[in-house]
């Protein structure tokens, strides 16, 4: 048997106390504001994240595959596959034989796609100013988080 005193070391005073603990409950909770908010477009945040991204590389770039997209994302392969099938069964994206690359698709917004993603990016700042009010204007905030994410991702998406 394990003495629960053994554990103690390693706690803080208030699970509040812990970062990650906090990331935790704020990125879930989040998260579910965001599929409420998003629900009335029938999209879930994965399916908006998506399509977004497919949005933003759009400006940028031709050939859009699925590989390029989940690097975009930062996002599993086989769950941006399993998405795309979706949004493209809801006719919000198109997938053709890429030019320059026959083995893969190329991905587009379709005319609906487009449309969506308009009314989603307005649904999602109006939530993200409200969500994050007190932090929207902090761009010391701001450089914080971006900080962790790219020392952290520069770790954990070496391959990418």
């Amino acid at each position: 048997m394990i003495d629960n005193n053994e554990y103690v070391k390693y706690w803080r005073e208030k699970p509040e106390e812990s970062v990650g603990f906090l990331l935790w409950q704020i990125t879930h909770l989040w998260q579910r504001k965001m599929n409420l908010d998003l629900k009335e477009l029938d999209l879930t945040h994965v399916q908006f994240a998506l399509l977004s991204g497919i949005a933003w590389l759009e400006r940028f770039d031709e050939d859009i595959t699925q590989v390029k997209l989940a690097n975009h994302a930062k996002t599993n392969i086989m769950m941006t596959s399993k998405v795309l099938k979706t949004l493209e069964k809801k006719d919000l994206i198109s997938r053709e034989e890429c030019k320059f690359d026959t083995r893969a698709k190329s991905i587009s917004l379709t005319d609906d796609g487009r449309e969506r993603i308009k009314k989603a990016l307005q649904i999602v700042e109006e939530m993200e100013n409200k969500f994050f009010s007190e932090q929207t204007n902090d761009l010391d905030f701001i450089k914080k988080l971006v900080n962790i994410l790219q020392l952290n991702q520069k770790e954990y998406f070496k391959n990418k």
